[in-house]
């Protein structure tokens, strides 16, 4: 709640009133200071209004009525009139003590005028030695001739450096900013020698540009009230803004007033303002190269036009200069090698330039570029090219920022069906994201206080309505999936003429989509609806019209039951597994096969399970299922989007936790699993069990099989420390995977309280057919009663299944009110005559009562959403709580049909007002918990948010809270110490977030001292197994696969990092990111495509290790010379050892599995 202020009057300050505030108003009402369990101050925040005399003015924000110099401040709510009674109503957020917030705002620091500003990029001069110095080449300057027309300043409260200018050009006084955040700073570099005092930043990425909303006073001062977002400073600037992004800037020193050099107090001033020391002296020559000129980008575009049919090339070609890794000169030195490679190795010209492409940037700085093209060339020259596996594509994706267009891959990606409909010409096809320069999501947060919305109508809209021109073809707008869409991507396409269907256009496909007249008013419904189109999806069977249908759902009070889901006899679900497993590199063995699936069909959207009473190929699906119709087809392919034959288990996480303690669990049963949890981790060093127990608990390592490969070890007697010596297992790559693993369980037990729940499963929702035949009259038919739900749990290594039996809360993440989590009674063994029975890895929910279960879990259904169903005892005993009633709402419509400029605009909308990340940070910082009626109103916030992708109600900025927070609870202190904010206040949290926060303290350098790098301890046990099926066999086609396997490795390492270094082979290994990152919605991004493209490269790694051999003594006779062989090179220091011991793991694994199919292991 905001109150205005009013008498508060010159020569009253910020200060005054906050320290008044603090000592008159906080002894007496002791619930204004009640944050998180702590006592703090209540947030204030002078906003002060001018009021024609530079004084603070007579409008502030605040939450009481006190005395100010002898002055009653009169306080009234914002948005009521003076006089009426304001409520008395606590902040959710707390601040600092007044003294701490003037030491905060004293660093904010006006330092020094500017005479230049430049930016530019680094580069390396043609006559530059091996020691010599990179210079820097100032694309584009502005002069200040005038003093105090630019200012540097330190801002340290938002980690930032803060440049204001007055545009001396402009015809009309222009105010801009230029803002680089401290840990956008690679490092700086400052004159030695040079008369002129000047430094540059070499930066990650660009800067931020801001244009000030100015307010003058009537003294002739002027007050900033906001910047506008914009890409560039001028027309000028904007030309090699996407290309020269690091500066360079000359301050006018002034040694008479201060008494020492300026950039000597530049360097003092550096660590008070809590910048790291990345400080160098050099001698640096600055000259204008004109790298990017407009003649050189000219020249450049003219040679990638002529590359029309080489697209992939031009793509490359851009790449080096979009994403700045070469000036225009570097690549039109590069023209006449590209040139040749196309003309004498067209078949290897793709993929050369995109090892190359990939390989520039992490070159040594010394070796010219041309030098990492031929060694890059020679490399590709001794293997075969990669082919993509079944069901994936080589997909083609940019960034559009602010300022550049980023390109990336082409990297492995699923197919969708508008893809696969036009199969060969995945090129002309162009995954499009929207992303500030960091690659995170467009955000306006308090600290940059910034107006983010202009900007991207201007980026955005433009992009989306009048197309991107790339690699001399030009994209448009074609459409998005919803799961695309909240990560602001979309899909754009180039027009191309296809062999049998014609001139082919973004208008042409999305017309055959289907027909969406049942939403044509909607402009966010037509999207959605089209989005189906646009699914991840794998290909399996196609139906003929006579084998499947349309059927009513089961409802009751007008409460639909099966909001999502249909059934197929047991004969399909035979079919569909056996096609999929047709993809699968191990034919689906780790899996039970799935008697449920996620699909796409036709028109339709949601899960099928499967019906024991349905007899023959057939198929039932709901009219909930059906978004809109396609008519005129015989046959459809049924798509799958998910396939579920294994569970998982649950994890407890920062939501749950805190709507679970105000549900009365105790904090201590939180405590202990933690502690559990830590325990387990820090025991993974003692024995192989303990790891691969740790590895499965957290899904780690999965795609390389890690976890199995280390039980079968254990079995043969081997061990880290063993008392045999013959029997030892561990390597330094081993140790530091451990180390890694162990470290990222910890962190995530400390920072997000990711701690397993012992009996408990992650399931798809599926509803119970049984009212559906009692409908139809058979009255035997087992109907599950309202509260009740069933489960059965198996997996590929169980002997017999688990059917879950008793009291448990279920759920669905993320949990925001305290009624989306419900217990209910689970039923066990299936009783007879039910339709659930054979049912495996799914949750089944009842189809009658006084209300949707699946409903009540934060408005779920059962198109595919998963449930937690927690049998863990401790975590049972809830107070009752209803679950959220939002009323439905009619989606928004226009009064005309929409159009595709009408879902274009909806896009740009939906950037601008995608809460949903900001509404879950306020949830979390709600005083009074998850119950407060505020935080009760954020999550309706919330529900609104996450449905406004389809009904086109969105919530507003203004709906948001505006108080600023200065002081957190510990709890959410930032993971990386170099983020963490020095001068804010984080007060210790009496909630259970805060416990389990301090409850856990890391470990550094925790590597166990390992000196060997192979194990030949292990070659020589498994030798005796193996010998018996060795054949004389060729062992060339190793070299020649390990090569492949490890370019594309590389290319994996670099493109998913969240930083400039790439991701070390642990990493790859676990399948996770270890760096933190601010969004971590923006990290589970970057790890689920990795995945993806790492499980597509170890199936096609597997399928050429295997051979064409269909015997299991030529499988296990390659997988051994294949093992062998890693075992050789990552012992030999004369070759690059990345990726061998990841490829040691997949032979290894092979070995293992072939030795077990032949009865030498256990399987």
């Amino acid at each position: 709640m905001q109150t205005s202020i009013l008498n508060l009057h010159t020569p009253a300050t910020e200060y005054t009133a906050m320290t008044t505030i603090a000592d008159q108003v906080l002894p007496s009402n002791p619930d204004l200071s009640l944050v998180d369990g702590q006592q703090s101050l209540s947030d204030f925040e002078a906003t002060s209004e001018p009021d024609g005399h530079g004084g603070v003015g007579d409008d502030a924000t605040g939450n009481v009525t006190t005395l100010v110099n002898g002055d009653q401040l009169e306080l009234y709510p914002r948005g009521r009139s003076v006089g009426s009674s304001p409520e008395m109503e606590p902040m959710e957020t707390p601040s600092v003590d007044p003294d701490i917030q003037r030491q905060v705002d004293a660093r904010a620091i006006g330092f020094a005028d500017l005479i230049t500003y430049g930016p530019g990029t680094f580069y390396r001069p043609d006559n530059a030695g091996p020691c010599d110095p990179q210079a820097f080449s100032i694309e584009w300057e502005m002069d200040f001739q005038q003093p105090s027309v630019a200012r540097l300043k330190f801002e340290s409260l938002h980690k930032q450096i803060r440049i204001e200018m007055v545009d001396p050009a402009a015809k009309e006084s222009a105010h801009y900013s230029v803002i680089v955040k401290f840990n956008n700073i690679t490092k700086m570099l400052m004159s030695c020698d040079s008369p002129e005092r000047y430094i540059c930043f070499d930066l990650q990425t660009p800067p931020v540009f801001q244009k000030e909303k100015v307010h003058y006073s009537l003294d002739g001062r002027y007050n900033k009230k906001c910047g506008q977002r914009v890409g560039e400073l001028c027309a000028e600037h904007g030309a090699v803004a996407p290309y020269a992004y690091h500066l360079r800037i000359v301050l006018c020193d002034d040694d008479d007033h201060y008494g020492s050099d300026i950039l000597d107090r530049f360097c003092d001033l550096c660590p008070v303002a809590y910048i790291r020391p990345l400080i160098q002296y050099v001698t640096m020559d600055a000259q204008k190269e004109e790298l990017f000129s407009s003649a050189n980008l000219n020249t450049v575009d003219k040679w990638v036009r002529t590359l029309g049919d080489h697209w992939r090339v031009a793509f490359q070609v851009e790449a080096l200069l979009k994403n700045g890794i070469a000036h225009t000169r570097d690549v039109l030195k590069l023209k006449p090698h590209i040139d040749r490679l196309i003309s004498c190795h067209e078949s290897i010209a793709t993929e050369v330039m995109r090892y190359f492409v990939q390989a520039a940037p992490h070159r040594p700085t010394v070796q010219p570029l041309q030098k990492c093209f031929e060694a890059t060339l020679q490399r590709q020259f001794r293997r075969r090219p990669f082919t993509v596996p079944n069901g994936r594509f080589f997909c083609h994706r940019v960034t559009l920022t602010p300022t550049r267009l980023l390109l990336e891959g082409p990297n492995i990606s699923q197919t969708n069906r508008v893809i696969r409909e036009f199969q060969g010409y995945e090129d002309y096809f162009l995954r499009v994201s929207f992303r500030d320069e960091d690659r995170l999501q467009y955000r306006a947060t308090a600290a940059q206080d910034a107006d983010y919305e202009t900007l991207s109508r201007d980026r955005v809209g433009k992009a989306l309505k009048e197309g991107l021109y790339l690699a001399g073809r030009h994209f448009e707008f074609l459409g998005y999936s919803c799961s695309a869409l909240k990560t602001h991507a979309v899909w754009f396409v180039s027009p191309f003429q296809h062999s049998t269907k014609g001139w082919v256009t973004a208008d042409r496909i999305r017309d055959n989509l289907g027909n969406f007249e049942g939403v044509i008013r909607s402009p966010s419904k037509y999207g959605a609806r089209m989005a189906q189109a646009f699914t991840a999806t794998d290909s399996s069977i196609k139906l003929h019209k006579c084998h499947w249908k349309e059927e009513d759902d089961i409802e009751q009070n007008n409460i639909v039951f099966t909001d999502g889901v249909g059934v197929i006899s047991q004969e399909l679900a035979n079919l569909i597994w056996q096609k999929l497993c047709e993809s699968y590199s191990n034919d689906g063995m780790n899996v039970v096969q799935p008697t449920a699936y996620q699909i796409r069909f036709l028109g339709y959207k949601g899960m099928v399970a499967v019906d024991p009473f349905l007899e023959g190929i057939y198929m039932c699906l709901r009219k909930s299922m059906r978004k809109f119709d396609v008519e005129g087809k015989d046959y459809a392919e049924i798509e799958i989007a998910s396939a579920f034959g294994t569970s998982t288990a649950a994890q407890l996480n920062r939501p749950l936790v805190s709507v679970l303690e105000d549900r009365g669990i105790p904090i201590q049963a939180f405590l202990e699993l933690q502690e559990k949890a830590a325990s387990k981790a820090r025991s993974a060093d003692e024995s192989l069990s303990m790891f691969a127990d740790l590895l499965k608990d957290h899904n780690l390592c999965e795609d390389f099989g890690v976890p199995g490969i280390l039980k079968k070890l254990s079995s043969l007697g081997f061990e880290f420390n063993p008392g045999n010596p013959q029997r030892q297992l561990d390597t330094p790559f081993l140790s530091s995977l451990r180390s890694s693993a162990i470290n990222y369980v910890l962190r995530g037990l400390k920072y997000r309280a990711r701690i397993p729940i012992p009996g408990s499963y992650m399931l798809p929702g599926v509803a119970d057919e049984g009212p559906a035949y009692v409908n139809m009259e058979d009255k035997s038919v087992y109907c599950l009663p309202e509260g009740k739900i069933f489960a059965c749990i198996q997996n590929s290594h169980d002997e017999k299944p688990t059917w879950i039996k008793g009291p448990c809360v279920v759920y669905r993440s993320p949990v925001i009110h305290p009624g989306d989590v419900q217990r209910v009674e689970a039923i066990g063994m299936p009783p007879e005559n039910c339709l659930f029975g054979t049912l495996r890895n799914v949750v089944v929910f009842p189809a009658q009562g006084t209300r949707s279960l699946p409903n009540s879990l934060a408005g779920g259904d059962l198109d595919g959403d998963t449930y937690e169903v927690v049998q863990y005892g401790p975590l049972l005993d809830l107070k009752p709580q209803e679950p959220a009633t939002y009323p439905p709402t009619e989606p928004y419509k226009l009064d005309r049909r929409s159009t595709i400029d009408d879902v274009r605009n909806f896009i740009v909308d939906y950037i601008n007002s995608d809460n949903v990340l900001v509404l879950k940070q306020w949830l979390r910082a709600i005083k009074g918990g998850t119950s407060h009626p505020t935080c009760l109103k954020l999550a309706e916030l919330h529900s609104q948010a996450v449905d406004y992708m389809k009904n086109g109600h969105k919530v507003t900025n203004d709906q948001l809270p505006r108080t600023r927070a200065l002081s957190q609870p510990d709890w959410r202190e930032s993971e990386q110490p170099t983020q963490s904010s020095h001068n804010r206040y984080h007060h210790k949290s009496s909630r259970a977030l805060g416990c389990l926060y301090r409850n856990i303290m890391l470990e550094e350098d925790r590597h166990p001292q390992v000196q060997l790098a192979r194990n030949d301890a292990l070659s020589n046990a498994l030798w005796p197994l193996v010998r018996g099926y060795r054949s004389s066999t060729d062992q060339s086609w190793v070299d020649s696969t390990y090569a492949i396997y490890r370019e594309e490795l590389k290319c994996i390492s670099t493109t998913y990092s969240l930083s400039n270094t790439p991701l070390s082979e642990e990493e790859l290994v676990m399948g996770m990111i270890l760096a933190t990152c601010s969004v971590e919605g923006h990290k589970r991004e970057r790890v689920f495509a990795m995945n993806e493209s790492l499980s597509s490269l170890l199936r096609a790694t597997r399928e050429s290790l295997v051979g064409e051999s269909g015997g299991i003594d030529g499988q296990l006779s390659r997988a051994w010379d294949a093992w062998i062989y890693s075992q050789r090179i990552s012992d030999d220091s004369s070759q690059s050892q990345f990726g061998s011991h990841s490829f040691g793991l997949i032979a290894l694994g092979l070995v293992l599995k072939n030795l077990a199919r032949v009865g030498s292991l256990p399987l």
